[in-house]
């Protein structure tokens, strides 16, 4: 079955400045190596350092990806501690 989540986190860099790692085709590589699609990707309009990254992949799959990526997610400007997920099917 395949689930949703819903990440939020700060960034310490521009959204433009991360926009250009999560558009990349090495994070979509890395992604793909798990089976995981992003679907939305966004800024919260009231605060600029905020975004919500929308994925879909096995369950599951999500886990494993961070524990693999999770150092290197963190050298592109994500706050790894503000990280919230929720899953959904």
């Amino acid at each position: 079955m395949d689930i949703t989540t819903v990440f939020t986190f700060k960034i310490d860099n521009s959204f433009d400045e991360w926009l250009l790692f999560f558009d990349s085709e090495d994070s979509y590589n890395r992604l793909s190596e798990f089976d995981i699609k992003p679907l939305y990707r966004g800024q919260s309009k009231k605060d600029p350092q905020k975004v919500i990254v929308i994925h879909q992949g096995p369950e599951g799959n999500i886990q494993k990806f961070f524990e693999k990526q999770g150092s290197w997610i963190a050298t592109h400007g994500v706050k790894i501690s503000t990280i919230e997920v929720s899953d959904w099917v």
